[in-house]
């Protein structure tokens, strides 16, 4: 365990498990101090401070990261998620239940059941095209 006696590699360690909790725990922040251990291992190796300038830097590439690269990456990320409700809405699923203008009914859609309304009468087994949703319960017409 003589490796574990160098601060580099500690630092190294430290950093490889802030980003595997990055992955386990999203919310695109914990990476940063991440980068900060990676930045202070880098220091750490090349250097060699002692232990309170090892903090400050961490603390400071920490910051500066998270300051500086977060809104970034936010920005990377918004573009290329998808509307959840895109995957519903133009889709066709099929009427388990009858759906009147009173009573909601149960569809089928990708194999799993879905609470749904209607502004008209839908029969048992009849197509329907999804309109929109709300939360759990879609809105539907006849096909």
């Amino acid at each position: 365990m003589e490796i574990l006696s160098n601060a580099a590699v500690i630092w190294f360690i430290a950093g490889v498990i802030l980003l595997l909790l990055e992955i386990v725990i999203p919310g695109i922040f914990i990476m940063f101090f991440g980068i900060g251990a990676w930045i202070t291992a880098l220091c750490v190796y090349l250097f060699e401070p002692s232990l309170g300038i090892q903090f400050l830097i961490f603390s400071a590439t920490s910051i500066v990261s998270l300051v500086f690269l977060r809104k970034v990456i936010v920005k990377k990320t918004q573009n290329v998620e998808v509307d959840a409700d895109e995957e519903f809405i133009g889709h066709q699923g099929t009427c388990l239940t009858p759906i009147t203008e009173e009573e909601a009914g149960r569809i089928e859609f990708k194999g799993t059941q879905w609470t749904a309304v209607s502004d008209v009468a839908i029969e048992a087994n009849q197509k329907v095209r999804i309109i929109s949703k709300d939360g759990l319960t879609l809105r539907v017409e006849p096909v």
